[in-house]
């Protein structure tokens, strides 16, 4: 049966409580490794999720829970997974490399091979995936919307927004030929109007509203001020929400965003949808869990189906 997130973070705060005032879970004298192996794992509408049990050749729970381990831990977000697992020491679960470096958690090597940008644009680590981006393709009464749209998604390609997005953990190649938004602007004359009464709606995956964020913060000051609403609930809702089932409804949005490719399931509107970055998947454990150094997909997969279920397995 699953565990809920908050049974797990009450097991894991009575844990700690027994180390007692002179150890700190930083510190791996204090892992007992007959322990079992909490499994956190992402809800299955989750484009991390999909690109984590895509890359350990177990597809079969990309959106099925029956297969997995019995005691996982399901959790609704990027940030959701980080606080489990800093506050479960016999936790393991899987972030976005854009959010390791703030997470105070200890990664594991995939394969061999550590999660760093150079070894995703080199293609050496296997656990990568896109961050794509696609846009509403019906703009009834939203035409404002629909140019400020326009440049946004141009803006992404610009030396630019590829420099807001690699400063804020996305993985993307400068290169000399990409153009300043300078270069370009003229093309997007909204961008010389006052927008300071548009709103624009974004959402989608949680993992890349950090960079969704930033860019369109930036952006807002070059395209007349608009407004920009963030709402970010999962990769499956990037597309339900601009051009699925939600396009014409009250969660609708203008730009949705997936941690994931899209599927055959999402058909998009030509010219509607593209990749503005690369991300990494990374398998983490508590701080003071450092059993683990590196795992392969065959291991990674016999620890979330449940045939490896304590950490003395792995030392």
């Amino acid at each position: 049966m699953k565990k809920t997130l908050i049974t797990a973070l009450l097991l894991s705060f009575t844990a700690f409580a027994f180390l007692g005032c002179g150890t700190t879970a930083s510190t791996t004298a204090t892992f007992d490794t007959s322990k079992t192996i909490t499994v956190y794992t992402r809800d299955t509408t989750s484009g991390t999720r999909d690109a984590f049990f895509t890359g350990i050749a177990f597809t079969e729970a990309i959106a099925d829970n029956t297969v997995l381990v019995s005691n996982y831990v399901e959790v609704d977000g990027n940030g959701s997974m980080i606080t489990a697992i800093q506050n479960d020491i016999y936790g393991i679960g899987y972030i976005s490399l854009s959010s390791l470096a703030d997470s105070g958690l200890h990664a594991i090597k995939f394969a061999g091979v550590e999660a760093t940008e150079a070894n995703v644009l080199n293609e050496t680590y296997a656990l990568m995936r896109p961050f794509n981006y696609i846009t509403r393709a019906d703009w009834a009464g939203k035409t404002t919307q629909a140019q400020i749209v326009a440049a946004f998604v141009a803006y992404m390609s610009t030396v630019d927004g590829k420099s807001t997005i690699k400063n804020h953990g996305g993985i993307v190649s400068i290169a000399p030929t990409d153009p300043l938004w300078d270069d370009i602007k003229s093309n997007y004359p909204v961008s010389s109007q006052d927008n300071s009464a548009v709103t624009v709606l974004f959402g989608g995956s949680t993992s890349v509203e950090k960079i969704a964020e930033a860019l369109s913060e930036e952006f807002s000051v070059k395209c007349g001020g608009f407004i920009a609403e963030h709402n970010h609930t999962g990769s499956g809702d990037g597309y339900k929400r601009t051009q699925g089932s939600e396009a014409s409804g009250a969660n609708a949005i203008d730009i949705g965003f997936a941690s994931r490719d899209f599927k055959t399931s999402e058909a998009a509107a030509e010219g509607t949808f593209g990749t503005l970055c690369y991300d990494a998947v990374v398998l983490v454990t508590n701080a003071a869990n450092q059993t683990i150094a590196n795992l392969t997909a065959e291991e990674t997969k016999r620890i979330y189906q449940g045939t490896n279920t304590i950490w003395k397995d792995f030392e």
